[in-house]
């Protein structure tokens, strides 16, 4: 985002974005809920819209969901740009859960026990926490069943987008409770393979915007690994005493990584920078 400030890109909030008129605006990978566009309409802005289109999938099977009449639950951060904008699908009526385990009040308090249901999910968040929350979320309602004998949910079953617009337009019936992993893979397939380069390197620098999301938990991944990894958004955070082991000798090797989103050229970046300041310029450290 800084470099393309540099380059004269503004970054407005929902406030600044009302009150434009006759401009160009560029909506990032997040997406948008409706109400965006429909401002965007009326106030004569150019869209280019460059929305993830793992995202845009998930916007319109959420959509769907919710005009089947399903309660949605969205395993997700409820101020999360993506969220907001999955949530606008909905009319802003989903349910949004963070915590798998059911443990906060104030999240699960929307949630009613009597309405059909799907569970959806932000699409950079955990493979095991969603299968997590599925499974809490089936012992609530059963035992909502068992606390009332005339309801009966049925077992909760995985839907494709087939099966919803089936649904839709009448050609097959769907259950009660339906889930739809909605996770994006190209993310979670990452955090094996990211364990493996973190234990491979002495000392990992992770690269991202710490406002990214999906950066958070591939750190967090490689600092559970390796506890020395250390998370910069450029290299002027790069400190030296990173550099140096417990024998206070240099580090033998030096992993280079980042969130999804991390453009190659800032990994390329850090890499030639630690080489020409810390190193002797003959080896380029792991990326």
């Amino acid at each position: 985002v800084k470099r393309l400030e540099a380059l004269g890109m503004e970054t407005i909030d929902i406030p600044a974005f009302e009150e434009l008129r006759n401009a160009e605006v560029l909506i990032r990978a997040h997406g948008e809920p409706p109400s965006t566009y429909e401002t965007a309409q009326h106030n004569n802005l150019a869209i280019t819209d460059t929305t993830c289109p793992v995202v845009a999938k998930l916007q319109k099977t959420a959509k769907m969901l919710h005009q089947l009449g399903y309660q949605v639950v969205i395993y997700g951060k409820k101020a999360h740009p993506e969220v907001i904008g999955i949530n606008g699908q909905c009319n802003d009526e989903g349910v949004v859960i963070k915590h798998p385990d059911l443990s906060d009040e104030v999240e699960i308090a929307p949630l009613d026990l009597s309405r059909k249901t799907a569970l959806i999910s932000q699409t950079t968040m955990d493979v095991p926490g969603f299968y997590e929350l599925k499974k809490n979320l089936e012992n609530l309602f059963a035992e909502h069943d068992r606390r009332n004998p005339g309801t009966k949910s049925g077992e909760w079953m995985a839907v494709r987008d087939i099966d919803i617009t089936a649904e839709k337009t009448g050609a097959r019936s769907m259950p009660e409770l339906v889930y739809k992993d909605t996770i994006c893979r190209q993310v979670s397939s990452r955090n094996s393979k990211l364990r493996d380069f973190a234990l491979a390197n002495d000392c990992i620098v992770f690269a991202a915007g710490r406002k990214s999301s999906n950066g958070q938990v591939l750190y967090s991944i490689c600092r559970e690994t390796n506890p020395h990894s250390y998370f910069i958004e450029d290299v002027d955070e790069i400190q030296p005493e990173w550099l140096v082991g417990e024998n206070g000798k240099p580090v033998e090797s030096v992993g280079i990584c980042g969130a999804t989103s991390t453009p190659m050229w800032l990994l390329e970046k850090v890499a030639n920078y630690i080489s020409k300041t810390f190193g002797d310029g003959s080896d380029t450290p792991e990326a």
